[in-house]
């Protein structure tokens, strides 16, 4: 099973869809993330750009296409303020990577000992796909949801 820690640094770019009650959006998502700073560019389905946010310790800030900025302590509490959806911005990064934080509850792991299913702070995280069959290849689809909020990512492409 992959190790605790976060990985230092890691770009993905692929596809969002995000599901909260009845409302539902699709959008592009390029991920650039280091252990200090997160920056997202959401583009609409042609590739327009939507929003980005770049979140640092104690302070993200959210540029909409229309050149406004807003401004929170997280990126989670922009995404509450702005679009209404609850998102765990702060787990994304292990999340993503298939890293088990401790405490977590590992449910399910595939034939080579990836986790399939997570239960992490009251999400459940499923791996539905890896990019290859190594132990050591990340996720190419998973799915986070909680209640009536869902968070389907494709990874197109990873960088680590």
């Amino acid at each position: 099973m992959r190790s605790l820690g976060e990985m230092a640094r890691f770009q993905l770019e692929g596809r969002l869809q995000v599901r909260d009650g009845e409302r539902s959006a699709v959008v592009g998502v390029d991920w650039q993330h280091t252990v200090e700073r997160d920056a997202w560019l959401f583009t609409g389905p042609l590739g327009q750009g939507l929003a980005s946010i770049e979140s640092r310790a104690g302070r993200a800030r959210m540029t909409l296409s229309d050149g406004r900025r807003v401004e929170a302590d997280t990126a989670a509490e922009l995404a509450e303020r702005v679009l209404g959806v609850s998102a765990p911005f702060a787990e994304l990064p292990l999340w993503v990577t298939a890293r088990v934080r401790e405490g977590a509850e590992v449910r399910e792991l595939d034939a080579l000992g990836r986790p399939r299913q997570v239960i992490d702070r009251g999400w459940i995280i499923d791996y539905i796909e890896y990019a290859g069959e190594a132990t050591d290849d990340l996720p190419r689809k998973l799915e986070v949801h909680r209640g009536d909020t869902r968070l389907r990512l494709i990874v197109d492409s990873w960088n680590p």
